[in-house]
Parts: C-alpha cells; sequence; structure tokens
C-alpha cells in the first residue's frame, strides 16, 4: 500500500479532532492562507494545497476550533513537474456535490502566465473521500474547459438564488497574468462542464487597486433569496495592501452580464494589529445558531512577500436583513473569544442587557473589554431604544460596515427622562466608532441647549464644541439628528432641512467606524435610524 492510499484509509479510521476543554481560544488559529471549508455530515472539511505531506491536504473536526489540531491529511500529488498542473498549485476548494466529492484548484507548469482551472474527483462513496484521481473534462490533467482561454486562478463553486450552479474565479483580459485580474463567471452543466464565461468585474476603486489591480479569491453564496460573491482586492504581496469587497446580484437580473452587479467596499479590511484580511468564507457552528468568518491574516508589515506570512484567524460574523455579510474588523491576535455556539461553554460573558434586536450589539472593534452594550437597552416594535438612568457612558451600536470612509448617519430622539448621578445629563450618536481610542459623536443637552460634539482621535480627547439650539427647544418632542462623514470632515446637523436646524462642522482624523447609540443619565426614545454609505450604496435601517 502507497502513502498516499495510506493516508486516505487513515482520513476514514481517525478519530475527528475535537475541541478541547477551554471556553475561549484566540486568533490566529493555525498557519494556513486561502482558506476553504466546507461542513457534510456534521463534518467541518478544511482543505489547503502544499501542507508538507502531498500538494492537496484536508483537515477534519467536528468543532471549528477543533481545526487547529486536526491532522493534515495528504488526498492528491502531481505526477510531474512539468505536466499542466504540475507547479504553483493554488486555492483548493473541495465540494460534495451529488453524493461525490470534487476539488477544483489553479496549477500551471512553473510559469505563472501558464495558470489555470482544474478539478479532481472522489472515487468515494456514501460520503467518504476516498481517492482522488484528475477528472475527465476533455483536456490533460482535468483541466476545466473554459470559453475564453484566459489566465485563471481561485475557482470557486456555489448555487445562486435562480437555482442553477456557477463556478467563479479570478481571470485576467488575456492569456497572461498581465493586470487588471477580475472576476469570471460561468453557469455549470454539470460538476465539470462550464458554459460561456462572463467578465463581471473589474478592480477600480482605491482600496482594490493598492500596489496592483486586482480581484482575486472570489466566493460566491446564497442567502434570503439574493446571490452575493465576496472577493480579496489589491496586491496579496503587500502586507497592508489586501481587503475584502462584495458584488451583489440585483434581484432578478441576469448573473451573466456586468451590469446586474453592485459593488461595495471595502468590508473587511486592515485594523489594528491585523494586515491583509483576505479570502473569506463563511460557516455556520455546529449548531447552526451562529455563522463564522474564517479568513487569512498578517501580523506583522516585515514580510516579503506578504503571504508568506500569512495565517487562518476565525470570528463570528453577521448578516443583514438582505442576507450581505456584516464582517466587522479583524480581531487582533491574543484577544480572548468565545467558542462557536454549540462548541461546549460559552466563552466569556460580556456585559449584556435586555433584547435590544438582532441589528444591534457591540462595537465592531471585538475586544471585550471595550465598546460593549452598556446600560438597559430594549428594542420594541418600531425602533424605541430605551437607556436606562445611570451615569455612565450607555451605548449600543448598529451592526454594519465600519470599513466605509464615507457615512451618513440619520435618526429621531426624544428624551423621556433625566437622572440625577450626572451634571450634564445628554443623549445622541456616534457618528464614527472605530474603537475605544477613536470615535466621534454627537449629543442634544437638555439642561444647557446646545448641540455638543466630542471625538478621541488615538486616545487623544479633541475637546467639546457647543452650538446653542433654540431658545424654546424642547427636549421631550422628536428631533433628528444628522451626521454626515465625508473623509475626515464632519457635518453635525439638529432637524436638518427645517427653518431652525442647527449644524456644526469640524474636522476629526478618523479614517473609519460605525453608527451607534449613546446616553449619559437619560432615558431616550430612538426611532427612524438609517446609516448608508452613499458613494458605495450600502446602507442599513430601522423603522
Amino acid at each position: 500500500m502507497n502513502a498516499l492510499r495510506l493516508a486516505v484509509l487513515l482520513l476514514g479510521l481517525t478519530g475527528l479532532a475535537q475541541a478541547g476543554a477551554a471556553e475561549t481560544f484566540t486568533n490566529p488559529v493555525f498557519r494556513s492562507q486561502d482558506p476553504w471549508i466546507t461542513r457534510v455530515g456534521g463534518v467541518y472539511y478544511y482543505i489547503e494545497s502544499g501542507c508538507g505531506v502531498a500538494d492537496i491536504c484536508v483537515k477534519r473536526s467536528r468543532s471549528l476550533t477543533g481545526l487547529a489540531s486536526a491532522p493534515w491529511i495528504g488526498v492528491w500529488t502531481h505526477h510531474a513537474d512539468t505536466d499542466s498542473n504540475g507547479r504553483d498549485i493554488w486555492a483548493p476548494e473541495l465540494h460534495f456535490i451529488d453524493g461525490r466529492w470534487f476539488i477544483y484548484y489553479a496549477a500551471d507548469d512553473g510559469d505563472n502566465n501558464h495558470h489555470r482551472l482544474f478539478a479532481l474527483v472522489s472515487s468515494g462513496t456514501d460520503g467518504q473521500l476516498g481517492t482522488f484521481r484528475e477528472a475527465d473534462t476533455g483536456l490533460p490533467h482535468g483541466q476545466l474547459v473554459e470559453s475564453s482561454g484566459h489566465w485563471a486562478i481561485d475557482p470557486n463553486v456555489f448555487m445562486a438564488a435562480d437555482g442553477k450552479r456557477y463556478l467563479t474565479w479570478s481571470c485576467t483580459n488575456q492569456a497572461d497574468s498581465t493586470f487588471p485580474q477580475r472576476i469570471c463567471l460561468a453557469r455549470m452543466r454539470d460538476p465539470l462542464t462550464l458554459g460561456r464565461t462572463a467578465f463581471i468585474s473589474t478592480p477600480a476603486r482605491a482600496w482594490e487597486t493598492r500596489g496592483a489591480a486586482i480581484q482575486e479569491g472570489p466566493v460566491g453564496y446564497t442567502r434570503h433569496g439574493r446571490t452575493y460573491i465576496t472577493y480579496s482586492g489589491s496586491a496579496s504581496w503587500v502586507a497592508n495592501d489586501y481587503a475584502v469587497g462584495l458584488l451583489s446580484l440585483r434581484p432578478g437580473a441576469d448573473p451573466l452580464q456586468a451590469s446586474s452587479w453592485r459593488k461595495r467596499g471595502p468590508i473587511f479590511d486592515r485594523h489594528g494589529r491585523v494586515y491583509g484580511p483576505g479570502s473569506v468564507v463563511f460557516v455556520p457552528s455546529p449548531d447552526d445558531r451562529q455563522y463564522w468568518n474564517l479568513y487569512h491574516g498578517i501580523d506583522r508589515l516585515d514580510c516579503t512577500p506578504a503571504y508568506d506570512c500569512r495565517d487562518i484567524r476565525m470570528q463570528q460574523m453577521f448578516f443583514d436583513a438582505h442576507g450581505a455579510p456584516m464582517l466587522g474588523y479583524p480581531v487582533d491576535p491574543g484577544v480572548a473569544l468565545a467558542r462557536p455556539s454549540g462548541e461546549g461553554g460559552d466563552g466569556p460573558r460580556r456585559l449584556q442587557a435586555r433584547p435590544f434586536g438582532p441589528a444591534w450589539g457591540d462595537a465592531a472593534e471585538g475586544h471585550p473589554q471595550a465598546g460593549q452594550v452598556v446600560g438597559a437597552w430594549s428594542y420594541p416594535k418600531g425602533l424605541s431604544a430605551l437607556s436606562a438612568l445611570g451615569g455612565a457612558w450607555d451605548q449600543a451600536f448598529r451592526r454594519s460596515n465600519p470599513n466605509a470612509p464615507d457615512l451618513h448617519t440619520h435618526v429621531e430622539v426624544a428624551m423621556q427622562a433625566k437622572g440625577t448621578t450626572q451634571a450634564f445629563p445628554k443623549y445622541g450618536i456616534y457618528c464614527a466608532y472605530d474603537d475605544a481610542r477613536n470615535h466621534a459623536e454627537m449629543f442634544i443637552d437638555p439642561v444647557y441647549k446646545v448641540l455638543a460634539t466630542h471625538a478621541v482621535v488615538h486616545g487623544r480627547d479633541q475637546g467639546w464644541r457647543n452650538t446653542p439650539l433654540p431658545s424654546d427647544f424642547d427636549p421631550a418632542a422628536w428631533h433628528a439628528l444628522d451626521c454626515r462623514k465625508h473623509g475626515e470632515s464632519f457635518t453635525f446637523s439638529v432637524d436638518e432641512g427645517h427653518d431652525d436646524q442647527v449644524e456644526q462642522r469640524r474636522t476629526v482624523s478618523l479614517v473609519n467606524g460605525q453608527p451607534g447609540l449613546v446616553v449619559v443619565d437619560v432615558r431616550a426614545a430612538y426611532r427612524h435610524f438609517h446609516a448608508s454609505n452613499e458613494a458605495a450604496d450600502d446602507a442599513v435601517s430601522d423603522p
């Protein structure tokens, strides 16, 4: 029995890796890059190339954190270096389709200009992986027949909202690897046969052209009847360049038309001590109560090329009402995170309040010690967010994309009662909350009847600025608060568009952030919340 067959046999016989008893884990989880994970029959399968055991390897575990200790099992190795799939084997994906396992990957003969897409098919039955061989596609070594014949990497297979299966990948305009790298899409007639190739997106925005014009690592999925493709943009070899974007298919539109897709981004970007986050893939927790984002990232800026220092991280993620991903920020290494739901143990308890609705919660920074939901917030019908009378800044944050440089936040608010513990009670909104050391906010001060703004940048207090409100201003009445952020320029308004509008402008050196609600020693009600990144057609709302 050769080593490869023995390894595959062991894959079927070895007990599946389990998570340890600890209730928390920290990132990074293990060394790898270009993650792909799928779950079949309650088992997570993680795949990569170049693990040291074979060209393509698999980990198995019944828990997500258990992947860290699960052994690598080799499932396929090329025949000869001179073969068209003999070198530079990149970003394999494992898919269970119509009762059989398939692996899709990119490879070349040692010349990157020759990168193309390939497939392997398993001999396994009844869900077993079995042994893998080059698929019979009509081209040597299982190369997929793709109509453009252009350079190609990073294949991904997914089902769209129209009920049809598609292959998406990163492609160029020509046969070689000359930039730009774009996103291609083709309908699959069967697991090994592609229809015509369509070019659906080209890198053009600043965040996807850092270092080089690149869109790669696409992953498609469908949620709530809508189809999305996440992808990574910019130069992968520069640690501080890589970021994640999103393509959204317009409902009912033809997926093979570029005009059918709208682009947002970045939806996941460098933050804190994490650089180059990318290649996101979403997977449910063992009990299906949560979704988790697996991605690769880097902790240092001095690694050249940057992708040599990548490792795998994971953190909980959310979806908005339409199914678009809300990823927040990559959590710094070493921060204790609760294990995924269903792994045993609920992890550390953050300071929580009464239920405040699924769209609201902690700050995106992901640090348990900062940006918590504090105060007794509730979420009755129609968004009446009620905060208990307290002395601290009571706050709650809207789950949204915190990476957008431009943001417009609107809400209506009315004071219901003042407390007695603070000399300066106030209520308002966070215009941009990046983390505990970087934020900007606006308040109504009902005692001095002023619009008060405040900011902290890099931990340094930027001071308060006050603008008088009308003399007949009634704090108990509903008033509109609007904050418009364009880069570092902030415009704060009370009752925008009315004759008695009050406005204040100031410059605050905040790159990004998310909106939120904040009160100090006041009970207030909020309604008609809306936050949008107008430049990217990205918005969240509540009644």
